[in-house]
């Protein structure tokens, strides 16, 4: 452990030590204690920071999405537009993410920038060209199926 001194007003020393004591705590446990307090505190607004660069790169994320989709008719249309900004979609579990295209990173998942894997599947009329779990996306474009069972006139009784 370090040993560490600084300096502290006569007065506000003797009152610190004065709580510590009533605590029964020593001086150094609790300045240990402040200490720790401080750097997780400072961390956590590192953290939120970072967190709010992120919220800026998904906002751009989603400019650059919406660009990509507004002309696109198919799944290579719009991976041939993504491409001109830089991205690409990858399969990844049931869905899609969007990958960086220069580093293959992934940046954010697809339902993060804009439509949702099954929402594009419904667009395009097809699931993503070899997504590993082609049944999600056939799932999604199988038209419901009509309800069952005969139906009677309007007071429930078959005439």
């Amino acid at each position: 452990m370090a040993e560490t001194l600084f300096q502290c007003d006569d007065v506000l020393w003797r009152r610190f030590t004065a709580l510590c004591h009533d605590r029964d705590e020593t001086p150094g446990a609790v300045l240990r204690d402040l200490v720790r307090l401080e750097v997780k505190r400072a961390e956590g607004r590192k953290a939120r920071s970072a967190e709010g660069i992120d919220e800026r790169l998904l906002v751009r994320l989603r400019l650059l999405v919406a660009e990509a989709l507004v002309a696109a008719e198919s799944w290579g249309q719009l991976q041939t537009a993504l491409g001109q900004r830089g991205l690409r979609y990858a399969p990844a579990g049931g869905g899609l993410n969007l990958i960086d295209a220069a580093s293959g990173k992934p940046l954010a998942k697809a339902s993060d920038v804009g439509p949702a894997y099954l929402a594009l599947a419904r667009r395009f009329g097809a699931g993503f060209p070899g997504h590993p779990n082609p049944a999600i996306a056939a799932q999604a474009l199988t038209p419901p199926a009509p309800a069952s069972g005969v139906r009677g006139s309007a007071g429930g009784q078959a005439r």
